[in-house]
C-alpha cells in the first residue's frame, strides 16, 4: 500500500536529540503514554530512519553537532519531500530562531525546559491533523497522489494526468507493491463496456512517459502475462 497511508493505531514518533538525559526522559514518558518511539542522536541517523520508516511526527532538537535541527528540517522538506509534522525543541527564546525554523518547515516549537505532558498533547494535535490529511493521500518514494485534490507530484513537480491515467495510477498505488491484472484495471475503469482498442496499454505507456521517463528511478512496471505494478524495489521490467 502507498507509503503515506497510515493504518497503525499506535502513534509512532522519531526523537532527534543529542542530549542523552533529555532523550531518555522524553522516550520513557511517551512510551508510558503508549507511543512507539525511535531515537536518533544525530541528524544523519534521523534522515536514514525517515527513509525506512513511517512516523506520525518528528521531535527535533535545534542545537546538535554537525547537522543542526534547521538543516535536518530543511532536508526533510526540500530533499525528501516529506510532509510529516516537525516539532522543534530549543533552548533559544529569540523570535528570529523560531522564524528560521518555520522557514525551514517546522510546524511547532517547545522551549526548554518544557512539561512532558504538554509535549505529548502537542504531538497528538499535530498527528491528528497530519493523519486527517493522509486519509486521501498516498506516497511512494518521491511520488505523491492526493485523491481528494486530484493532484499528482513527483520530486515536487506537478504532473498533469488524464482522468483515466489518474485512475490507473491510483489503483496501482493502492495495491503497491502487488500486481494489478489487466482485467481488473479494465473493469475498474470501463466496467462492462471495455474499449475495442488496446486502450489500457496506451494509457500505461503515457503514464510511464510522465511518471518515470524524466527520473532515474523507475516506479511503474509491466509484468509479462500478469499485469502492472508500482514498486520502487522491482528488479525487472518486461516490455509489452
Amino acid at each position: 500500500m502507498g507509503k503515506s497511508v497510515k493504518k497503525q493505531e499506535v502513534m509512532r514518533f522519531l526523537l532527534v536529540e543529542d542530549d542523552l538525559d533529555i532523550s531518555e526522559n522524553i522516550v520513557d514518558y511517551l512510551e508510558e503514554q503508549g507511543c512507539g518511539m525511535d531515537y536518533a542522536m544525530s541528524g544523519e541517523l534521523a534522515l536514514e530512519l525517515l527513509r525506512d520508516n513511517l512516523y506520525d511526527a518528528v521531535i527535533l532538537d535545534i542545537n546538535m553537532h554537525k547537522m543542526n535541527g534547521f538543516e535536518v528540517c530543511r532536508h526533510i522538506r526540500e530533499n525528501m519531500r516529506l510532509k510529516i509534522p516537525v516539532l522543534m525543541l530549543t533552548a533559544r527564546v529569540m523570535l528570529k530562531d523560531k522564524i528560521n525554523g518555520f522557514k525551514c518547515g517546522a510546524d511547532d516549537f517547545l522551549t526548554k525546559p518544557f512539561d512532558l505532558e504538554e509535549l505529548f498533547f502537542r504531538l497528538k494535535a499535530l498527528s491528528r491533523r497530519y493523519n486527517q490529511c493522509l486519509e486521501n493521500s498516498f506516497q511512494i518514494e518521491d511520488l505523491i497522489l492526493d485523491q481528494e485534490k486530484g493532484i499528482v507530484e513527483r520530486a515536487g513537480e506537478k504532473i498533469n494526468l488524464s482522468h483515466v491515467c489518474f485512475r490507473i495510477l491510483l489503483r496501482l498505488i493502492e495495491r503497491s507493491p502487488g500486481i494489478v491484472t489487466k482485467e481488473e484495471l479494465i473493469y475498474d475503469i470501463w466496467g462492462d463496456q471495455p474499449p475495442m482498442s488496446n486502450s489500457l496499454k496506451s494509457h500505461f505507456y503515457i503514464l510511464r512517459q510522465l511518471i518515470d521517463k524524466p527520473y532515474e528511478k523507475q516506479l511503474l512496471h509491466s509484468v509479462r502475462g500478469r499485469g502492472y505494478k508500482i514498486d520502487p524495489d522491482h528488479k525487472e521490467s518486461y516490455p509489452e
